[in-house]
């Protein structure tokens, strides 16, 4: 008995996973409102251009002082000199930072800068996440970053100048990036193999968004939008205390009784008997994460680097975030550029994406991952190329608008299958760090969105430069190895393993044999399944899915009598290593 064992007996997926689900994002849904703040407070309202010692904006046509940096001090002599502008009358309702700290014209570089020093802010909490969860605990790290995060957005409200408002957005983005890791890992590890798409299925993020919209649309006001943002993410603390520390990192890190705490609670919420051999279960999966941690070092990024099978793993999953942040964030920050009403741009760019990204779990589960990522990831290819003809083409900035919110849906829907899938590539000890690496090539692809991606002034190269992204992606996206239907490995040397699926055992049981050479000539294929007369059965016996991962050693005389079984002639000086899946 394993782990998914244990969760299967206590309940699977009941009230105790349904509860912790929505305890813990919650705070995923005050990240996505956090994160795009700055897309309202980065408006530039219509400005007027005031002069000091010339004539200011009463004295020339409005057309001229409208959103100037400067006006000649003889509209009628254009050779006359320009005048800088002093102060900025700023006009129309919306509060926003620019306005309030005039960061037009000269300072205009600001409203970039702010959003990559959030974006910073961003990757190292994503860094720092994976390195503190996996040294205290995943609930002790989504504890901490929920109180940043709120803080820091209250702190925001009041600040006095840009220079703070810069250092509150930095903390914002380390809140945002350490819940987004710690809440993600925090919830998965409860969640038995099926459900496990329902991580990144669930529309917090999304929620979020459109709330964002909401009350922006409502208040206007960007010191009022952090304040009630920070408010309302305070109300989360109390409730986490309902949601108990991760069961696998409690297991491997020795801590067996709070984790059999942990399996009785979850029986109870979950209406289940008190779970048998619990104990014994666990102390086996300490011993066996114990004794591996005595032949190698404690777990560091170098883990997710080696050996090379697992290197080309992290390398292309780094690369799935850094295109998928580039192209998500590279449209999101620039929403205010594109053409139509910004609040209902805002709201669409959050609600059109929900229910694809619900029916993610339905496809994750029926197609597999790679099938539900992979036309959504051409479907955004095809949406920027559109934008680039149209832009080239003068085909209309409303349709360039409407292939912007469908081209940043595609690549969002790829963002949650692969959230899911990348961290069933990793074994528990470095999952953590497994996540924490994608989230921070993310990260630097989102401190460089705001500087490659601008609307205002390169449209045609902006979204050139996220289909080439997109398209490289499209070709990678083939190469990962689908996870379907796979147990949630615990030990390193548990990634690699063959999954079995349930089936119907009529009369016989089914052996499949996975055989690769070590010596010798004969080459007998890599996979093979048999119906082996020596074993039997009970007609309709239901079978559960069985993973059994060894590695033996067959010596001759095994040999000759594997080969009987198999009905082949095999030379008994051949050794051979088989990973057997049997079908109980």
């Amino acid at each position: 008995m394993g782990l998914e064992e244990l969760l299967a007996e206590a309940g699977g997926m009941g009230r105790f996973q349904v509860i912790n689900l929505c305890i813990v994002f919650i705070g995923k849904i005050f990240c996505g409102w956090s994160m795009f703040q700055m897309t309202f407070a980065g408006i530039v309202p219509d400005f007027h251009c005031e002069t000091e010692g010339g004539p200011g904006h009463e004295a020339l046509p409005s057309n001229v002082t409208l959103n100037s940096c400067s006006v000649p001090r003889n509209t009628s002599d254009p050779t006359s000199e320009n005048l800088d502008c002093v102060t900025y009358n700023f006009t129309g309702p919306y509060k926003t930072v620019m306005k309030d700290f005039s960061l037009v014209c000269d300072q205009s570089w600001i409203k970039g800068a702010v959003t990559s020093i959030q974006m910073a802010g961003l990757m190292v909490g994503c860094v720092s996440a994976g390195q503190i969860g996996d040294a205290v605990g995943r609930w002790k790290t989504n504890f901490l970053f929920v109180i940043m995060l709120s803080l820091s957005n209250i702190s925001a409200a009041f600040s006095p100048d840009w220079e703070v408002f810069a250092a509150c957005r930095f903390f914002i983005g380390l809140g945002i990036g350490g819940v987004l890791v710690s809440s993600f890992i925090l919830v998965l590890e409860f969640l038995p193999t099926k459900w496990r798409p329902l991580t990144s299925a669930a529309p917090s993020w999304t929620i979020g968004v459109s709330l964002f919209a909401l009350s922006s649309y409502l208040l206007q006001d960007w010191r009022k939008l952090h304040l009630l943002c920070g408010a309302c993410g305070l109300i989360q603390v109390p409730l986490l205390f309902f949601v108990p520390e991760s069961l696998r990192w409690l297991t491997v890190k020795g801590h067996i009784e709070r984790a059999e705490a942990t399996i009785d609670k979850m029986a109870r919420w979950n209406g289940r008997p008190h779970v048998s051999r619990a104990k014994e279960t666990l102390q086996a999966v300490y011993e066996e994460e114990k004794n591996a941690r005595e032949k190698s070092q404690r777990y560091t990024y170098l883990d997710i680097m080696r050996p090379w099978s697992t290197a080309k793993i992290t390398l292309i999953m780094c690369y799935h975030w850094f295109a998928y942040s580039l192209a998500y964030y590279g449209i999101s920050f620039g929403i205010s550029d594109l053409a139509g009403n910004f609040f209902v741009n805002v709201f669409f760019m959050g609600l059109l994406e929900t229910p694809f990204q619900i029916a993610t779990f339905y496809t994750n589960n029926k197609v597999g991952r790679k099938l539900s990522a992979f036309p959504f990831v051409v479907l955004a290819l095809g949406c920027s190329v559109g934008c680039m003809i149209l832009e080239i083409t003068d085909g209309g900035s409303q349709t360039i608008t409407a292939l912007s919110l469908v081209a940043r849906t595609g690549i969002s829907i790829p963002w949650y299958v692969i959230q899911t899938w990348g961290n069933e590539l990793y074994p528990t000890v470095i999952r953590n760090l497994s996540y924490g690496a994608s989230n921070t090539a993310a990260r630097i692809s989102g401190i460089l969105a705001p500087i490659l991606i601008n609307f205002e002034d390169r449209m045609l190269m902006s979204y050139g430069i996220m289909a080439g992204f997109i398209a490289v992606d499209a070709v990678l996206i083939l190469l990962l190895p689908e996870t379907k239907g796979r147990e949630l490995p615990d030990r390193i040397n548990q990634t690699d393993f063959t999954t079995v699926v349930e089936s119907e055992a009529q009369g016989m049981k089914s052996v499949d044999y996975s055989a690769k050479k070590k010596s010798g000539q004969n080459n007998y294929g890599s996979s093979q399944t048999v119906e082996h007369p020596d074993f039997g059965g009970k007609q309709g016996f239901r079978e559960k899915v069985a993973y059994v991962n060894h590695s033996v050693n067959l010596s001759d005389e095994q040999d000759q009598k594997s080969t009987q079984a198999n009905g082949e002639a095999r030379s008994p000086n051949n050794q051979e290593e088989h990973s057997i899946n049997v079908r109980l």
